[in-house]
């Protein structure tokens, strides 16, 4: 019987051994699961976010200015009962002639013209064209182009 209380030692002896390494490994795992938790952040609070106010609608007013080119010098100057149409003007705006005489205007310029007045059109004037006008009667004769109505003159016949 002797052996057999030897035995039971062993297994008390063995007994306690793992029973102090399953209190040690709890104890391990508990002081990990410590140490893993992180400090928690305080929550975050999601974006506000201001109200602006809405677009609305804008009328677009467009203008659209021409820019046009200097007329260039010529050594010569033309009869004073010759108009030049030089893209988008008269020049000269105003021509003085006596009742009898014709007036000349030339499209010297890139674009399509005509000289119209109050009761006579030239029709369209191409560049490179010319139409003539005799005036008989004394008087102020304002005309324009009627494809560009910004481009005025007129006529004064003595």
């Amino acid at each position: 019987m002797f052996p057999l209380r030897g035995l039971s030692a062993a297994w008390a002896l063995r007994g306690a051994l793992a029973l102090a390494l399953i209190a040690l490994g709890l104890l391990a795992l508990t002081a990990q699961h410590s140490e893993a938790k992180a400090p928690v952040a305080p929550a975050i609070a999601p974006p506000t976010i201001e109200p602006r106010p809405t677009q609305t609608a804008q009328p677009i007013t467009s203008i659209i200015i021409r820019q046009t080119l200097a007329p260039f010098p010529t050594a010569t100057p033309g009869p004073s009962n010759q108009v030049s149409v030089v893209d988008f003007s008269y020049m000269p705006a105003v021509v003085r002639i006596t009742a009898g005489e014709t007036v000349f205007w030339r499209n010297d310029g890139t674009e399509q013209h005509d000289v119209t007045g109050s009761d006579w059109h030239s029709g369209p004037l191409d560049p490179g064209y010319m139409y003539r006008l005799t005036f008989g009667l004394a008087g102020t004769y304002p005309y324009r182009c009627s494809i560009h109505l910004d481009m005025t003159g007129s006529v004064l016949v003595t």
